[in-house]
């Protein structure tokens, strides 16, 4: 698991973030630092995705030193200008567009790149700073960081460590190899399972896929690998997830490996099926499983970009020429941006109609009364219609044959986001309902020289918290019973306001002050700087209602600690969520310290999963420094969702 190279690990983050940190001090037009960083930590991950392409031989009839060559080429008609005239045109209309649909300027200025769909698409933060300005030094840099070898050797999965810790402030655990290594062990073991066999037994999934007999190779493809999905509630940059891919066309190659040889009329059908999907076998198991397969949430959009762009480059690197990497699938409604651990997984049609009576009069007045016209089947329904509209549009364009195909995957999902909208807004209503006409939460302001001022919790309260609702976004795996496969490194800790992550929103108000600074008493604060003091405040203010609902919401029933004023603890609530979303037979892999197994308060939650499925703790400790220790919470549904 650690191999030799393993003591220059943090050297080589060290390295990242140095130039992450050079890049974003160089870029001009971005007023908010931590925009800046996002910005910064996008523009390198895109850099590190044409790398990978460049050394393929994929771009500009096989220039292997292609980003080098042309900030050369740019340099000669003046400095700083490689950001604008190169990398932008290449995201923006190279990449972005067919060849066909590029000016003429651009083609001369590019070369051959190849259209990879909307992987490069134009960014939130591009459409919010739209002057946005680099030199060169950064890049020079950065070009140099890349040719060396030792750099290509041991980049991945360790990158995601330093970008979630760049992001978010933690995860450096997730880039543990021990705990990437249980990916795959996960989906043997799910693989194993559903073909009703047990480790145990001393069979292993690899020796199966050896023999490769017809009965297997016809349960693998007709029946077992097309419904596996596989869900990080916490991706981050997508490691996970990307072990999770590599591991999965490894026992699809294996099975197509078998295909020829045993001549099945039926196992024939498919693999013809595959070769009319796409020309390349591997790049059509590739696309399969991005499409079907692989689902992500995490609250931060810079991490969920680059675990978009790190799923489709591990399909974009086993391309044999330009060609096979043309429009590859997006990923704009699997890997998502959102709060895991507050939305609706499945809702209660009853329970919204029991909210209408007197109990809501008594909690709230009748504020929120007009809002309980919408309930969930309601909403559904008119996202299922609607998803029918689009399609019958995109259909009436193909007939008229007129709109290109990249232009109407633009228009579908420009139709899709405004759907999510409106869907968003009618589900954090509906969200609003349980927090203040079924659980009574109210929020409290925090004051600086007085207690806390209770109000009634409002929707731009709970917009703040960033909802994930999952029986929406994710509602064709979730009507089938839940998700077969969860593995994830969720955050650790207390669910509490900390001052490294007050940095991290408020970077803009708090670059001034140290940490120490900022833990000083309140009244020094505000005295120092009101806007800071007043940011402070609105920070603390948002937990202390969320932490009602954790302790209330019956989703988090089994945590050991409701009825008390303690702070939930953040790997706690995602064991419990993840089993909610849990399918049926299904597994789960977590990686967390051992308090699970260590904290009488956690006896409850134990308890309850052991009696709902198996529950068992791996010590999975990292043989040296920087890897902090860690356990593998390893969960298996045996009954139904509870």
């Amino acid at each position: 698991l650690y191999p030799d190279w393993a003591p220059q690990l943090e050297p080589l983050l060290a390295t990242f973030q140095d130039h992450v940190t050079q890049l974003s001090d160089a870029i001009q037009g971005i007023s908010q630092p931590r925009d800046r960083t996002a910005y910064a930590v996008l523009l390198i991950t895109r850099l590190i995705a044409v790398f990978q392409l460049q050394k393929q031989g994929l771009l500009d009839h096989g220039d292997p030193w292609y980003l080098h060559n042309k900030l050369g080429q740019c340099q000669q008609f003046g400095p700083d200008r490689y950001f604008a005239t190169v990398l932008q045109r290449l995201f923006r209309q190279g990449l972005s567009l067919p060849l066909q649909e590029r000016p003429a300027e651009v083609r001369q200025c590019l070369g051959a790149v190849p259209f990879m769909g909307s992987l490069f698409d134009l960014h939130s933060l591009e459409q919010l700073y739209t002057n946005v300005q680099i030199p060169d030094a950064p890049f020079e840099s950065l070009l140099v960081w890349f040719s060396e070898s030792i750099w290509e050797q041991i980049w991945h999965p360790w990158a995601s460590a330093t970008v979630d810790r760049l992001l978010m402030g933690h995860a450096e655990h997730t880039a543990a190899p021990a705990a990437v290594a249980e990916c795959a062990t996960a989906i043997d073991r799910y693989v194993m399972r559903q073909l009703g066999l047990r480790s145990q037994e001393g069979i292993t999934l690899n020796d199966l896929l050896y023999e490769g007999d017809t009965d297997l190779c016809r349960r693998l493809i007709q029946d077992i690998l097309p419904r596996v999905t596989v869900l990080d509630p916490a991706c981050g940059t997508g490691t996970f997830l990307v072990a999770a891919l590599q591991r999965l066309i490894d026992i699809y190659c294996s099975v197509v490996g078998h295909l020829e040889r045993l001549q099945d009329a039926q196992l024939q059908i498919w693999l013809t099926g595959l070769a009319a999907d796409y020309p390349s076998k591997l790049q059509g198991v590739g696309r399969r499983l991005l499409r079907n397969a692989l689902y992500g949430v995490d609250r931060q959009a810079a991490a969920v970009e680059t675990a978009r762009l790190q799923l489709s480059m591990a399909v974009a690197t086993t391309a044999q020429t330009p060609d096979e990497i043309t429009s590859l699938p997006g990923l704009e409604f699997n890997i998502l941006t959102g709060n895991s651990l507050v939305g609706m997984i499945r809702v209660n049609e009853a329970s919204f109609d029991r909210g209408r009576g007197k109990q809501a009069d008594v909690l709230q007045g009748n504020l929120l009364q007009p809002l309980l016209a919408d309930n969930y089947r309601t909403i559904l329904a008119e996202k299922n219609v609607s998803l029918e509209h689009y399609r019958a549009q995109t259909a009436l364009l193909q007939e008229q044959d007129t709109v290109p195909a990249y232009a109407q995957q633009s228009f579908l999902r420009h139709s899709i986001r405004q759907l999510d909208k409106r869907a968003q807004s009618k589900l954090n209503q509906l969200l609003l309902q349980e927090f203040s006409q079924q659980l009574g939460i109210h929020y409290k302001e925090t004051q600086l020289t007085d207690r806390p001022q209770r109000r009634l919790v409002t929707l731009e309260d709970l917009d703040t918290l960033m909802p994930f609702h999952w029986g929406y976004a994710f509602n064709n795996v979730l009507e089938q019973g839940g998700f077969g496969i969860i593995l994830s490194a969720p955050p650790w800790g207390r669910y509490r306001p900390t001052v490294d992550e007050f940095f991290q929103q408020f970077s803009d108000l708090a670059q001034a002050y140290s940490t120490e600074q900022i833990k000083t008493t309140k009244q020094a604060l505000i005295e120092a700087d009101p806007d800071l003091a007043e940011a402070w405040l609105f920070y603390q203010s948002q937990f202390a209602f969320v932490t009602e609902y954790f302790h209330r919401s019956a989703q988090y029933r089994h945590q050991g600690e409701a009825g008390t004023r303690s702070q939930p603890r953040l790997d706690w609530l995602f064991a419990e969520r993840c089993w909610h979303l849990l399918a049926p037979q299904g597994c789960c892999a977590l990686i967390a310290p051992d308090t699970i197994d260590a904290d009488p308060k956690a006896d409850v939650l134990k308890s309850w999963l052991a009696k709902a499925g198996r529950l068992k703790l791996y010590p999975l400790l990292p043989a040296r420094k920087p890897l902090p220790p860690f356990s593998l919470l390893w969960m298996k549904k045996t009954g139904k969702n509870a």
